[in-house]
């Protein structure tokens, strides 16, 4: 009884030391793998074209138009810079042809771009050459169409003297 008492005894004492292995030194943990983060790549940079539709107010009367454009941007990081050239064919009340040249200063946001323009028209049927400013708003709906909204005044020395354009624009980029 006494051998089993002892090899009970030794077994339980031996049980209850802990277990050591190893070094003392820190155990070496390899670094959890970071996935890089890419942000999208959105440039407003390129040629674009495309179709608008607007109308316009001048001396009372209200004029209904459809045209085309073609303009360059450059994104230069936060300010987008560039230059656009429009050819509108009035239809409504008397036929006439408007061509206008602007300045694009714009602020890029991402898919949205704030812009204002300053530039000129000529109306082609009495002859009129103007000044013109407006604001505006373009939004990416894929990398290559720009949908745009913008408020356009011209100032015309003389003839009706001011022009305003409400207009709506699709475009593609190149």
């Amino acid at each position: 009884m006494m051998k089993k008492f002892l090899a009970t005894s030794a077994i339980a004492l031996l049980a209850g030391f802990p277990a050591v292995a190893g070094s003392l030194a820190d155990p070496v943990v390899d670094p959890v793998p970071v996935m890089p983060v890419y942000e999208p790549v959105s440039d407003w940079t390129g040629f674009y074209a495309g179709a608008n539709a607007g109308i316009g107010i001048t001396g009372g009367t209200t004029y209904w138009g459809a045209g085309v454009h073609a303009g360059y941007l450059h994104d230069m990081g936060d300010v987008v810079l560039g230059g656009e050239l429009s050819y509108n064919y009035v239809f409504a009340p008397a036929v006439d042809h408007l061509i206008g040249f602007d300045a694009i200063l714009g602020y890029d946001a991402g898919d949205v771009m704030p812009h204002v323009t300053l530039g000129g028209s000529y109306l082609v049927g009495p002859n009129l050459f103007g000044l013109s400013a407006g604001a505006g708003l373009s939004i990416k709906a894929s990398e290559d169409i720009i949908l745009t909204g913008r408020y356009r005044f011209t100032y015309e020395p003389t003839g009706p003297n001011y022009l305003h354009q409400g207009i709506l624009a699709v475009s593609y980029r190149f």
